[in-house]
């Protein structure tokens, strides 16, 4: 089940059949945004365009917009905590630097854990 905006958008799209060009174009983006935030590497774009991908999409839950408002709520408290511990950005930018994604998902699920955080 997908859980980010991404995701969801990806999956809607292809239920519909719907192309990235047609989503791009009712959504007045371009299509290798579509795709970027298809793959996670954009972030989801302002909610009165979700909301137009929503209606082309005919999404009546109003998913997409909980999704993209749930990332932003995400980016806004990283950007908090980093303001109030800017130590704790110099020093995951260090340790991560040569990680493998592996060794960071490791990282970051070993501190879930010590905290009591991870949902296994």
């Amino acid at each position: 089940m997908a859980t980010s905006f991404g995701q969801l958008l990806k999956e809607a799209r292809k239920k519909k059949e719907k192309t990235l060009k047609e989503v791009s174009q009712v959504a007045g983006l371009s299509l290798s945004y579509i795709s970027d935030m298809e793959q996670g590497r954009k972030k989801a774009p302002a909610i009165d365009i979700v909301r137009k991908i929503e209606a082309y999409l005919e999404i009546t839950d109003g998913s997409l917009v909980k999704a993209a408002n749930a990332e932003v709520n995400t980016r806004n408290e990283v950007r908090t905590i980093f303001r109030k511990r800017p130590e704790l950005n110099t020093a995951l930018l260090r340790v991560a630097e040569d990680c493998t994604e592996d060794e960071v998902t490791e990282l970051i699920n070993e501190m879930l854990r010590r905290k009591g955080k991870l949902n296994e």
